[in-house]
């Protein structure tokens, strides 16, 4: 499988039009987190494109191996040249995260199917489009689907479910109410610990629908303005 960036993906709505990404409304929290890590990089002599760009390769390796995993058209292989991974350190951390994800998925198995529906569904609402990593049959309900998020990041945080939430007003969307039956974060350790997992079922999903609704409305705000700034003022 060759590496993805969603970043630069285009989402085009029924209308035709170009509209914003999920990951791009969600920025606008988190910053101060950010500030700091870039910070603590600083002070290492290390850049933080450098690492962010590092550890976003991490990732998308360790989902793409995930992904053929369930995938029986695939056979799962580390090729660490695609996605640009040549250090030892780096190296190490894949196959860390990798180790914790399918020393979890076992034990989870006792509790829980894992059946995959889909796995990149790219959704577009009318305002917004986004790609779910993966979507399993519900537990509850193997009609409905849980959406599954693979993250390598050293703790769980809002943004994440934040992301999620999106999706999950995209996917409704378009394919109706009562369709979804929750979400859930797969957290893979690059530091040799064990993974873990979030789930959110979608009842409690409401209030971060409601919070990525208020941040959609911002952002959107602010690129009008922004957008639009010369106009809006005046030289005096």
């Amino acid at each position: 499988m060759k590496k993805t960036n969603n970043n630069y993906k285009a989402y085009i709505n029924k209308y035709g039009e170009r509209v914003m990404r999920v990951s791009e409304i969600i920025k606008l929290i988190g910053k101060e987190q950010i500030t700091i890590w870039a910070n603590m990089l600083g002070f290492k002599g290390i850049k933080y494109k450098d690492e962010l760009e590092r550890t976003a390769n991490i990732g998308s390796l360790c989902h793409s191996v995930i992904e053929m995993y369930f995938n029986k058209r695939y056979l799962a292989e580390v090729d660490y040249d695609e996605f640009g991974i040549e250090d030892d350190e780096s190296k190490l951390e894949v196959r860390r995260a990798l180790d914790s994800f399918f020393e979890w998925f076992p034990n989870f198995l006792k509790h829980h199917t894992y059946n995959v529906k889909f796995t990149e569904r790219v959704v577009v609402a009318e305002n917004f489009g986004g790609t779910i990593d993966c979507g399993i049959d519900g537990w509850d309900d193997p009609d409905k689907v849980i959406f599954v998020d693979y993250k390598t990041s050293n703790s769980f945080y809002l943004t994440q479910f934040l992301q999620l939430a999106g999706y999950v007003i995209a996917y409704e969307e378009n394919y109706g109410e009562n369709t979804v039956e929750g979400v859930m974060v797969v957290r893979l350790d690059k530091k040799g610990g064990k993974a873990e997992a979030r789930f959110i079922n979608r009842k409690n999903l409401d209030p971060f629908i409601l919070c990525f609704q208020c941040l959609f409305d911002t952002a959107s705000g602010v690129k009008m303005l922004q957008s639009n700034l010369t106009e809006l003022t005046e030289k005096v």
